[in-house]
């Protein structure tokens, strides 16, 4: 039996590091009250209160009587406004300023991102892609652009070209979380990025691929319905053909045929000139 110890010195030791080897069912004749732990919302003691409430509360009142019942009437109001207060202040309340612009940006912010590549010197590609994730324009999307821009007379420069990602929102970093960004405000920043970044004034042909990309490209308020097909450009000489998203055509290949209907009119356009 060497390597044991008695029980009695097992005990002793786990009394010395304060270890409590059992904790009671119902509270024991004569025992202390419980402690208040911060895990329990209820008062000290009320979680060890025993089944038998109507045994307890004689027993109180034979050894207290002369003041059982103020006491009781008194812990039970007590007991009701501390579990109100408890609930109240579980659960801080939101400053007004703060929440109204979570409401405001949870109502009127989209998410989007927007993939950017200028496929020659008078086309310029703009595909909605999914706001999460990386490395998203594969060779597979990159394929597929090609052979439409084979198709319309368009052909890229190179079979793996250069892109950009523009995503939105911003995010809320330094003067960004004072400014909207609604919208509105995402179209201006999208037209700005353009303009600025690929010299969109200058493009004759803008692809537009994906809802996210005609929106925020020629107008916010109009639904995607509306704007798919050839449209006016932003400058003279200029034309959108907006169409399906490039995942969508990869996912869903019985829209190629209205992809097609939608793009096909820029060869007559582009003839004529």
């Amino acid at each position: 039996m060497e390597g044991r110890i008695s029980e009695r010195t097992r005990q002793h030791y786990l009394d010395a590091m304060g270890i409590q080897t059992w904790f009671p069912r119902q509270i024991l004749p004569n025992a202390l009250t419980p402690r208040a732990f911060d895990c329990l919302q209820e008062e000290p003691g009320e979680a060890f209160k025993p089944e038998n409430s109507a045994l307890s509360s004689q027993q109180e009142s034979a050894q207290h009587p002369e003041s059982a019942m103020g006491a009781s009437t008194a812990k039970d109001l007590l007991g009701i406004s501390g579990r109100a207060e408890t609930k109240q202040d579980s659960k801080p309340a939101t400053p007004v300023k703060q929440r109204v612009i979570n409401e405001h940006q949870s109502e009127e912010t989209s998410k989007f991102r927007l993939v950017t590549l200028a496929a020659n010197e008078h086309c310029l590609v703009v595909a909605e892609m999914p706001h999460s994730g990386l490395n998203q324009f594969s060779r597979f999307h990159q394929r597929l652009l090609s052979d439409i821009l084979r198709a319309i007379q368009l052909p890229a420069e190179s079979e793996t070209l250069p892109f950009s990602d523009f995503v939105w929102p911003l995010g809320n970093i330094g003067l960004m979380e004072h400014l909207s960004q609604n919208d509105s405000a995402a179209a201006d920043a999208v037209c700005a990025y353009l303009s600025n970044q690929f010299g969109l004034a200058r493009r004759k042909v803008v692809l537009l691929f994906g809802q996210a990309a005609a929106r925020f490209v020629i107008d916010p308020n109009r639904p995607f319905s509306e704007l798919r097909g050839l449209q006016k450009g932003l400058h003279s000489h200029q034309h959108f053909i907006v169409t399906h998203g490039l995942n969508e055509l990869m996912k869903l290949p019985a829209l190629k045929s209205e992809a097609w209907q939608d793009i096909s009119p820029i060869i007559k356009e582009l003839t004529s000139s």
